[in-house]
C-alpha cells in the first residue's frame, strides 16, 4: 500500500486524470451531431463555470448614473457619433485618416518575400523560442491565412475582403475610437466567417457589468431599479450578453463575448466613461472648429471680395432713417464669418478710417499650420505624411532634424506600428485563436530590410565573423574550397606567420 504520502500522491494523480478524462469527453460532446449530447455537455460546462469563485471587488461603472433604462449603457461624449463622422471629413483630418488606412491595407495580404509588407501565419513562440513548422503545420497556417482573406470558409461575393475589412476597422477606430467586428459561428459554435459592423450603432450592455450592479452600497440606492433584469438575455457558458446593437436608441441585437469584438484604443479607468474610450477627435473640438472657421474665412474673402476692418465715418447731417438704411445695408454686404468684423457706420461727413495697418496673411498662414501640427500630432503621425512638410515652411531646417526619410519612419514607429499592433492582438483574440489556439497572426515587414541593405550587412558579416561559405549558404550557393574562414587579414595571418616558422625552423 505505500506510506499515507504514496497513497495521496496516487489518488491525487488519479483525480487529475479523471479530470483530464471529463474534459475530453465534454469536447467530444460539444462537437457531436447529437442534440442530447451537445445539451448535456453544456449543462456540465455551465455548472463548471458557476462554481469558479469570482474574486474581483472593485466596481467599473457608477450603478446610478440614470442612463441605464434602455438596456445598455450610453457613451459619455461631448459631441455624438454623428458629429464625429462629420469631423471626420474636414480636409486635414480625411488626409489622416485616408493615408493610415493606405499604409494599415499596405499590410492586409499574405507577404511575398521577406523584404515586402504583409501578414503570415505561424506557430506560438514556446517560451520565447520560435517553433519550426513542420509540413502539417504549413498547410495549417494555409488554411488559415485562405480563412482571413476570403473572410470565412469559403470566399462568396456578398463578403468583404480582407483589405476592405482592414479598412473599415481603420476607419471607425480612428473617427471614434470603436472598431467593431461580427464573429459568425455555426451550430456547433465553430468560428465560419467574420464581418466589419458599423462601429457607431454598438453598445456595451447593463448585463455586462452585472456584478456592479450586486454590490450591496449601489442596491441599498436604488440601482435595481434602474435596470430591468428580466430584459437580459440568458447566461451562457457563465456570461451574459456583453454588447448590444441599437437603432434609433432602440436595443434590435444582443451579442455574447465572444460572437463580437468591442476594440478600444485608449480605454479609461474612469468610472464615467462606461467603458468605452475616448476619440482623438473629442480631444480636437476647438482645433477642428478653428480649422473650418479658418476656411470660411479665406471662403468669403474671395467669394465676397471684401472684408474691410475699419470705420465709415459719415460727415455731415443726414436723416436717421436713410443712414439707419445705409448702416444696414453696408453691413449685410461687408460683414466677416460668423457676422464678425463688421464695419461700424457712424453720423459724420464720409470718411474711411482703416484700422489695419499692415498684413495679416503671414499670420493666418502661421495659425493654419499651427492647427495641423497640433492635428497631426494628436494622431501621431507627422504632417509629412499626408503631404504638408511645414517644418520647413520659413524656408529654415532645424539644427537637429533628420532626414525627412527618417522622420517618415519615427511617425510610423509611433503611430502606424502601434495601430497594427492593437488590430493584430484583435484578429488573434477573435479570429485565429478560434481556428487553432496555436498559431497567431503577425504582420511583418514594416521595419523589414531591402535587398540592398541585407546585402551591405552579410559583406559587413563576411569580413568580420562569418565565413563565405556560411554567407554562400544563406544565398543556396555552392561551398567554395578553402571558403570556411571570414574574409578578414586578422583571422588569416596567424596561419601564415605560423607557416613561415615552421618553415624557418626546417633549415
Amino acid at each position: 500500500m505505500g506510506t499515507f504520502a504514496q497513497q495521496i500522491d496516487a489518488v491525487t494523480l488519479a483525480e487529475e486524470k479523471i479530470h483530464a478524462k471529463k474534459l475530453r469527453l465534454l469536447e467530444k460532446a460539444i462537437k457531436s451531431d447529437s442534440p442530447g449530447d451537445m445539451v448535456k455537455a453544456n449543462q456540465v460546462i455551465t455548472a463548471m463555470q458557476n462554481k469558479q469563485d469570482d474574486k474581483t471587488k472593485a466596481y467599473f461603472i457608477d450603478p446610478l448614473q440614470f442612463n441605464t433604462m434602455l438596456g445598455y449603457k450610453d457613451k459619455v461624449y461631448s459631441i455624438t457619433y454623428e458629429t464625429l463622422k462629420r469631423m471626420a471629413k474636414t480636409p486635414i483630418i480625411n488626409s489622416i485618416i485616408t493615408t493610415r488606412k493606405n499604409q494599415v491595407a499596405d499590410f492586409a495580404e499574405p507577404q511575398e518575400d521577406k523584404y515586402s509588407t504583409g501578414f503570415v501565419i505561424r506557430k506560438k513562440k514556446k517560451n520565447g523560442i520560435e517553433q519550426e513548422m513542420s509540413e502539417k503545420d504549413k498547410r495549417t497556417a494555409f488554411a488559415i491565412t485562405e480563412f482571413l482573406v476570403n473572410g470565412g470558409m469559403q470566399e462568396q461575393w456578398n463578403k468583404d475582403d480582407f483589405d476592405t475589412y482592414i479598412r473599415k476597422l481603420v476607419s471607425d477606430t480612428l473617427t471614434y475610437d470603436q472598431m467593431t467586428f461580427e464573429c459568425i459561428r455555426n451550430r456547433r459554435g465553430e468560428l465560419v466567417g467574420f464581418q466589419a459592423t458599423d462601429a457607431s450603432t454598438f453598445r456595451i450592455a447593463d448585463s455586462y457589468f452585472d456584478k456592479d450592479y450586486d454590490n450591496p452600497y449601489f442596491t441599498r440606492n436604488g440601482s435595481s431599479a434602474m435596470t430591468d433584469r428580466q430584459d437580459w438575455g440568458p447566461e451562457i457558458h457563465g456570461y451574459r450578453p456583453a454588447y448590444v446593437q441599437i437603432y434609433q436608441t432602440a436595443k434590435i441585437n444582443e451579442f455574447y463575448p465572444w460572437e463580437l469584438c468591442f476594440g478600444i484604443r485608449n480605454p479609461s479607468t474612469s468610472i464615467y466613461a462606461n467603458g468605452y474610450g475616448r476619440s482623438e477627435l473629442e480631444d480636437l473640438i476647438n482645433t477642428v472648429t478653428s480649422m473650418l472657421y479658418g476656411d470660411e474665412y479665406n471662403r468669403r474673402f474671395f467669394s465676397q471680395g471684401s472684408a474691410p476692418k475699419g470705420l465709415l465715418r459719415v460727415k455731415g447731417t443726414n436723416n436717421e432713417a436713410a443712414l439707419q438704411q445705409f448702416r444696414q445695408q453696408w453691413q449685410s454686404m461687408i460683414s466677416g464669418v460668423m457676422q464678425g468684423w463688421k464695419t461700424p457706420v457712424v453720423e459724420a461727413d464720409v470718411e474711411w478710417i482703416d484700422m489695419q495697418k499692415n498684413n495679416r496673411d503671414m499670420e493666418y498662414s502661421a495659425w493654419m499650420e499651427y492647427l495641423i501640427k497640433i492635428a497631426c500630432a494628436t494622431y501621431n503621425i507627422d504632417p509629412i505624411e499626408i503631404g504638408w512638410d511645414i517644418s520647413r515652411s520659413n524656408g529654415n531646417s532645424g539644427l537637429f532634424e533628420g532626414s525627412e526619410a527618417e522622420r517618415m519612419q519615427h511617425s510610423k514607429d509611433k503611430g502606424l506600428y502601434p495601430l497594427l499592433k492593437f488590430i493584430q492582438r484583435k484578429i488573434n483574440k477573435y479570429i485565429v485563436s478560434q481556428l487553432n489556439p496555436d498559431f497567431e497572426f503577425i504582420f511583418v515587414g514594416m521595419n523589414g530590410l531591402t535587398v540592398k541593405e541585407e546585402l551591405e550587412m552579410d559583406i559587413k558579416k563576411v569580413t568580420n565573423f562569418q565565413t563565405l561559405n556560411e554567407i554562400r549558404e544563406k544565398y543556396e550557393l555552392k561551398e567554395l574550397e578553402g571558403g570556411d574562414m571570414p574574409l578578414n587579414g586578422t583571422f588569416v595571418q596567424p596561419p601564415i606567420a605560423d607557416c613561415l616558422l615552421h618553415l624557418s625552423s626546417q633549415f
